[in-house]
């Protein structure tokens, strides 16, 4: 993040700052993302459609059946319509560069996740965000685990 974008924003008629952490879980959470090649693609949907409508995108984390984002949106932006513009334009984004993932009627579940960020840091909540994907390491971490503890003959 740089310092144009954390500091308090000056509009025509108003100054403030909207930020918010906010959680998009596939339908079903259906592991989507757990191959390279569409995390990727969903990397770049985020980032497409942020530029797209001026919403600032800090950092992202894409886990396999989830994503967290941590995003600044224009004042004249409802939080309904800030989710809508994400979940819709990277659902378009990602299946338009994967067509196999079109079979799925949705690509994400109804619900919704957000936290407004006001008095904890910028830096806490990227780290947080950064550091989030510990259950895969974990997971990970587990099977080395129970490979080594398995004794072969």
């Amino acid at each position: 993040m740089n310092s144009v974008n954390s500091e308090i924003k000056r509009f025509a008629h108003s100054i403030g700052q909207n930020w918010y952490h906010v959680v998009l879980v596939t339908k079903a959470r259906y592991p989507v993302f757990q191959w390279k090649e569409v995390k990727e693609i969903a990397d770049r949907s985020f980032d497409w459609i942020c530029k797209r409508h001026k919403i600032d995108l800090f950092t992202r984390e894409v886990m396999p059946d989830h994503v967290h984002l941590f995003v600044s949106c224009p004042p004249n932006l409802s939080l309904r319509r800030l989710f809508k513009i994400i979940k819709g334009g990277s659902s378009y984004y990602i299946r338009t560069e994967y067509p196999s993932l079109k079979k799925y009627k949705h690509l994400w579940n109804r619900g919704t996740m957000y936290r407004s960020i006001g008095s904890v840091s910028s830096e806490t909540v990227k780290n947080y965000i950064k550091k989030s994907n510990n259950w895969s390491k974990t997971k990970q971490k587990k099977l080395l685990w129970l490979k080594s503890a398995v004794k072969t003959p």
